[in-house]
């Protein structure tokens, strides 16, 4: 049995979403689904569930009416950076897609670690304000049990900022690429405060993996 890891990602509705200008985000939204058609593989069509009396420009369609609920029907340019495009070039399914407070939501399994990282990397690189919400790591064998839970929502901004700043200036390299003076100075802060910082996340972070 492989150790994939279901991450969950939240990245906003503007581009590269292929949301940008179809929902506002007031409004959840589920059941996204889309394909490309077979004639032209530089769109692809999307489809999501919201409320009957959501308001949308008019090129979206109704294309079921459930009462409350409809599913709604609309095409767009298929944009290389957009959450999708970057899952479909790896080779990973979309889990769930859902639109809530103003930002798209996307889940997926990666088959391993280092393709994690790389569709990250990639979602990072299309969207700065692209934030992990939730990474589970499966077992490693059926007869285990040791699914782990990070939660970044247990962070406070401040120390997501730091962290995210000490890791990408190779802060936890070995060797270091930036000592703690460096990466406090990049922030505009003092190294105390950023040790501070640092070792609150940490303790948080390990918390929800040693637990």
């Amino acid at each position: 049995m492989g150790s994939g890891i279901r991450a969950e990602v939240s990245l906003p509705t503007e581009a590269p979403s292929p949301f940008d200008g179809v929902v506002d985000g007031t409004t959840p939204v589920t059941g996204v689904s889309r394909c490309t058609p077979a004639d032209d593989r530089e769109r692809v069509v999307v489809e999501f569930i919201a409320d009957a009396d959501l308001s949308v420009p008019e090129e979206v369609d109704v294309v079921f009416d459930y009462g409350g609920r409809a599913a709604y029907r609309f095409d767009a340019a298929v944009d290389p950076d957009s959450p999708f495009a970057v899952l479909d070039r790896h080779e990973t399914p979309v889990s769930e897609a859902v639109v809530r407070d103003g930002r798209l939501r996307v889940t997926f399994h990666a088959s391993d670690l280092p393709t994690l990282r790389s569709v990250l990397e990639a979602f990072r690189d299309g969207c700065p304000d692209m934030e992990v919400l939730r990474l589970l790591q499966s077992t490693t064998t059926p007869t285990e049990s040791d699914l782990v839970t990070v939660d970044r929502s247990e962070l406070t901004e401040r120390q997501r900022e730091v962290l995210a700043a000490a890791y990408e200036a190779g802060y936890f390299d070995h060797p270091k690429g930036a000592n703690a003076g460096e990466v406090a100075a990049s922030l505009g802060i003092g190294r105390s405060t950023f040790t501070e910082h640092l070792a609150a996340a940490q303790r948080k972070l390990f918390g929800a993996l040693l637990d």
